[in-house]
């Protein structure tokens, strides 16, 4: 079967009666080279329970999540079960596009069905699986497969890497790691994918955010994509808000939440002090990018934004990156 993707790329599924495989191969339109390929059937596929995004998203609601101002145990129907794609088979989490291998005392599984509740150590490692898989598959839907792909080798994470409420990518280890303070980051799909596009920046654009323009560009880019990819599934009122079970006791934002996308803010707003906050910062930067998704529409905007990391380096400025943008358009 042959499935035509865009103008230049075709994907081609073999499946032969014997032996048994089913191999995809993604090829040029124009001179037939073959620029990647996978057996699918030497994959393994499992379930797991997950939030997607987060409980606050699945209730509609975030009041039956706090009592006495502390978060509390989300019910069942805050769950949801989902396939778990492209498993290496061995009982573990370890799969094409990403491994939880840096986790102490992983869980594994050798039926490969993580059916865990947000009490059990192993659902941080199946949330950070499903969401970082789906993102990157969001982006081969895009165009960044065969010799666009961004991704080279499975992204390692750290489901349990601090007891701090803190997360974050290692440009220098190309890992995610995820704390444990409070609510556990990688209990919100919008945290574990806010963190994700810091590596995704890094994969397009090594180093990227050493000025503090680039840097609350790194912030504000994160929020975006986490905010854009999940928007389909919140309610109106929740589309804007950013990691709500993640940040469910922050009582600066109505819901709560812990930054919001449509901050009514310009380059004016911009801290350039010594000790200015780059997440403070990035706010300007992801309502920029927002009216940009209002305008054109997700699929238009995720692409634009993300093709337009090719053009800059990790010292870059608010400038740089609204022009790249249009070159990108």
């Amino acid at each position: 079967m042959i499935t035509l993707t865009d103008n230049s790329t075709a994907t081609v599924n073999l499946e032969p009666n014997a032996p048994a495989c089913t191999t995809t191969c993604y090829v040029d339109g124009a001179t037939g080279k073959i620029l990647s390929k996978y057996d699918n059937l030497a994959q393994a596929r499992g379930r797991a329970l997950v939030f997607d995004p987060n409980p606050v998203i699945a209730l509609k609601d975030w009041r039956p999540l706090v009592r006495n101002g502390r978060p509390v145990s989300p019910p069942a129907r805050a769950y949801t079960e989902v396939s778990l794609r492209d498993l290496a088979g061995n009982g573990l989490l370890d799969g094409r596009r990403v491994s939880t291998r840096l986790t102490s005392k992983r869980v594994r599984r050798l039926d490969h069905r993580f059916l865990f509740r947000s009490t059990a150590s192993g659902f941080d490692e199946a949330m950070i699986y499903f969401h970082v898989d789906r993102a990157m598959r969001h982006l081969e839907s895009l165009g960044y497969r065969g010799r666009r792909a961004i991704f080279r080798d499975p992204l390692p994470a750290n489901a349990h890497g601090t007891r701090e409420d803190n997360s974050w990518y290692s440009p220098v280890l190309r890992s995610l790691t995820f704390g444990t303070g409070g609510v556990d980051d990688a209990e919100d799909g919008e945290t574990i994918l806010h963190e994700f596009g810091h590596a995704l920046q890094d994969a397009i654009c090594p180093d990227f955010g050493q000025s503090p323009e680039a840097a609350a560009r790194g912030e504000g880019f994160g929020d975006y994509f986490a905010a854009s990819f999940f928007a389909a599934k919140k309610p109106p009122r929740f589309r804007t808000s950013v990691a709500m079970w993640d940040a469910i006791d922050n009582d600066e934002y109505d819901p709560p939440c812990l930054r919001r996308v449509d901050e009514p803010l310009t380059y004016e707003s911009f801290d350039h002090s010594p000790d200015a906050d780059e997440h403070e910062n990035g706010t300007i930067w992801s309502a920029t990018l927002w009216e940009v998704r209002e305008a054109v529409g997700p699929e238009i905007a995720d692409r634009i934004i993300i093709e337009s990391h090719f053009q800059l380096d990790g010292f870059t400025t608010f400038a740089r990156g609204a022009r790249a943008i249009l070159d990108a358009d």
